[in-house]
């Protein structure tokens, strides 16, 4: 009689029992950690609110959901809004997204549907629209690490009497990047094929506006900590470096970019050493003179200067600025730049 091969087959397939045992083991594991951290989730989103509740602030989360399993955590709103009474300001939403992979919980992806409503102090109420709005933020031991914003086809109206908008600007992408690094923050905003739409603005032509910069000491802006109520404020005392500022106008009608190190005041005012450098100085000159008549002579003296203090290769003219306590100095050209708001 040949021998069985039962103990045979039941030893090899012995492997396969654990694989299998193990598999139901994560799944556990990784089941029960999602529904602690979604639990842990839910009551921070809901302590927070209820901390800003109790500051004045209020949060509204319309069907408050936590979803995602099993692979993300994630929470969501069919609405969102805020209102601050005290500060006469009040922003709503539509339908907010954000959310987190289980094995990455500190890189955190939103998106909010449109559009926003903003009713704020020492302004007419106005409305947001986009096709798409999403953000990236990233935490670390120091809190916000990293911050990006992305707003598709975004438009921004002012609200009329009896339901009537007024357009204002639109166009077709803004990003915003901030990063912090070690104590200073990398800034990067761009905003492409700007149109001004307000009928007195209407002789600007469709333009690219972008900035990459470092301000020194405002890491912990990402944390909320940034110091006075404005921007101008925020950065009396400050200094950092320009990697660029360009605006460029539409086709080859110009575009003038600024470089170099800056610094800030306690009175808010700036100094620094600028590359200033411009293409087709005519077309920028031309655009001035027609968008802001009262600086078209300022403009002309500039432009005048160009030729004689400025270095000109492949089409570029490149020349110093020197600003000193909010005044400039362009050659022999001088004018006084106002503190920063």
């Amino acid at each position: 009689m040949a021998p069985s091969s039962t103990p045979a087959k039941s030893g090899s397939f012995r492997p396969f029992v654990w694989i299998v045992v193990v598999a139901l083991l994560l799944a556990a594991v990784l089941s029960g950690a999602w529904y602690y951290l979604a639990g842990q989730l839910d009551r921070a989103v809901r302590a927070g609110i209820e901390t800003a509740g109790g500051e004045g602030v209020r949060i509204g989360c319309e069907n408050q959901a936590v979803f995602g399993y099993p692979f993300r955590l994630g929470l969501r709103c069919d609405a969102l809004d805020i209102d601050a009474p005290a500060k006469d300001f009040r922003a709503d939403g539509g339908a907010l997204r954000t959310a987190a992979q289980i094995y990455q919980p500190n890189r955190v992806v939103a998106e909010l549907d449109g559009p926003l409503n903003v009713t704020a102090a020492g302004m007419p109420p106005f409305e947001v629209s986009w096709t798409l709005a999403q953000s990236s933020t990233s935490f670390w031991t120091e809190g916000l690490d990293h911050f990006a914003l992305v707003l598709d086809a975004p438009k921004i109206a002012l609200h009329q009497p009896a339901g009537a908008r007024q357009p204002l600007v639109q166009s077709e992408r803004v990003e915003v990047h901030a990063r912090r690094r070690d104590q200073a923050l990398d800034l990067a905003v761009s905003d492409t094929a700007v149109k001004l739409l307000a009928p007195d603005l209407a002789a600007v032509p469709v333009f690219d506006v972008a900035a990459d910069l470092t301000v020194e000491g405002a890491a912990n802006w990402l944390a909320g900590r940034r110091e006075g109520r404005t921007l101008g404020e925020a950065l009396a005392g400050k200094s950092g470096e320009i990697r660029s500022l360009r605006i460029a106008l539409a086709g080859a009608a110009g575009s003038v970019a600024v470089s170099g190190p800056f610094s800030v005041d306690a009175d808010r005012r700036i100094s620094g050493d600028f590359a200033v450098a411009v293409e087709n100085a005519e077309g920028v000159i031309a655009t001035v003179s027609t968008v802001v008549p009262q600086l078209a002579s300022l403009a002309g003296t500039i432009g005048s200067a160009l030729g004689f203090l400025g270095r000109t290769e492949n089409g570029r003219t490149t020349i110093a600025l020197a600003v000193r306590s909010g005044e400039a100095s362009l050659g022999i050209i001088r004018w006084k730049i106002p503190p920063l708001e």
